[in-house]
């Protein structure tokens, strides 16, 4: 027998089939959201009881499908022991945007993304109320080009907390801000063209960023803090100071007018 033929098969997932189960576990976790909003009335309750269902539902479901790998859940514990040193860990945030989910309003998602050896490598987000899906791998590519002189520049930015460097920003380049809630919302208006650009700083955590940067770098975007540098993921403090997503031309044109 060869020695070809004596070396183990890796029974490790392709990345585009941890994609495919983002996106799966995301849309059905969206489902699950859907059936409890039109079962409950607005407020607080419909709020916790939908952080606290989809962050069952989702893990459960992960365990499941890839039971060796360790879970970052936003609902579940902090303590960075059991997932110190994993080789692959799933960060997921099973209801993004759950105050605006509380009242009823569309500005929330599920999100699901995938670290390997600290590298994002995938990663899926729904946002059910607007019937949206997207994932890493299948994402359509988004074109690049310059930035245009003759018009603003579309920035969107947290309803809640505008980020400070705007006035920077602005004082180099034409800005019109469009304030959106949720991460997952803001990063697909830049995938689908409705922004240029994503700004956020005041401080994220993995949850939030994880699925959307993978989405948003599998459409080509660039995704950095908003010095350049990269996303920190799978840190044993997923605090994550700030952030920035945009084309390339429009993300060297920013990042070169906050840098100034």
């Amino acid at each position: 027998m060869s020695a070809a033929r004596d070396e183990p098969t890796s029974t490790e997932p392709t990345i585009a089939e941890d994609a495919a189960l983002a996106r799966e576990l995301a849309d059905a976790t969206g489902a699950l959201l859907l059936g409890l909003r039109d079962d409950t009335g607005p407020g607080r309750d419909r709020e916790y009881r939908g952080d606290a269902e989809a962050h069952r539902f989702l893990v459960d479901a992960l365990r499941r499908h890839r039971p060796e790998d360790a879970v970052l859940s936003e609902e579940g514990t902090q303590d960075p022991a059991p997932r110190r040193g994993a080789h692959r860990l799933w960060i997921v945030d099973p209801l993004d945007g759950s105050s605006g989910y509380g009242r009823g309003g569309d500005e929330w998602g599920v999100h699901v993304a995938l670290v390997v050896d600290g590298a994002l490598v995938a990663g899926a987000v729904a946002l059910p109320a607007r019937g949206e899906l997207a994932d890493s791998d299948t994402v359509a590519p988004v074109a690049d080009s310059p930035v245009d002189d003759r018009r603003d520049l579309l920035v969107t930015i947290s309803r809640s907390r505008p980020p400070v460097e705007l006035r920077r920003l602005a004082a180099v380049l034409p800005v019109r801000t469009v304030p959106l809630s949720a991460a997952g919302v803001k990063t697909l208006a830049v995938v689908d063209g409705s922004v240029d650009a994503y700004l956020h700083s005041g401080g994220q955590y993995e949850w939030d960023n994880a699925a959307p940067a993978a989405v948003a770098r599998g459409a080509g975007l660039r995704v950095t803090r908003l010095d350049g540098r990269p996303l920190p993921f799978g840190a044993d403090d997923p605090y994550s100071p700030d952030l920035l997503i945009a084309r390339p031309a429009v993300h060297e044109a920013i990042i070169e007018a906050l840098l100034r």
